[in-house]
């Protein structure tokens, strides 16, 4: 009988335990499961990091860098989002408002979006 090394098994996909800080949106499902797989267990992870944003904006002041960085993470979790709905998903799906009410409320600032200057921009 000839005995063959085992090959090593594919580990099944790690499950995390959730974090003790639960997003609101999250809390009120009735059935919360206790583990998560890691891509869900990351955005938690990331709540759970941002969550003192608003308290810690109050003290310090750096919009640029703050900009910046936070470009940097919403075109991360725009990346998943686009993986997770076949490339159908846009960031309009996950805004709080969509941004059409929100553009309804509070005019645009920006010249370009003033007749006149529209007029100019297709003459020129």
């Amino acid at each position: 009988m000839r005995l063959r090394p085992l090959r090593p098994r594919k580990p099944a996909t790690p499950v995390v335990p959730a974090p003790a800080c639960v997003p609101p949106a999250c809390a009120d499902l009735d059935a919360m499961p206790e583990l998560f797989a890691p891509l869900v267990a990351e955005l938690m992870g990331a709540f759970c990091h941002t969550r003192q944003l608003g308290a810690l904006a109050q003290n310090e002041l750096c919009p640029a860098e703050y900009q910046m960085v936070a470009r940097s993470i919403v075109q991360h979790v725009l990346e998943g989002w686009t993986h997770q709905t076949g490339g159908r998903g846009s960031i309009d799906d996950l805004l709080l408002e969509s941004r059409a009410s929100a553009t309804a409320e509070v005019p645009s600032p920006h010249a370009a979006d003033f007749p006149t200057a529209r007029e100019h921009r297709l003459a020129s």
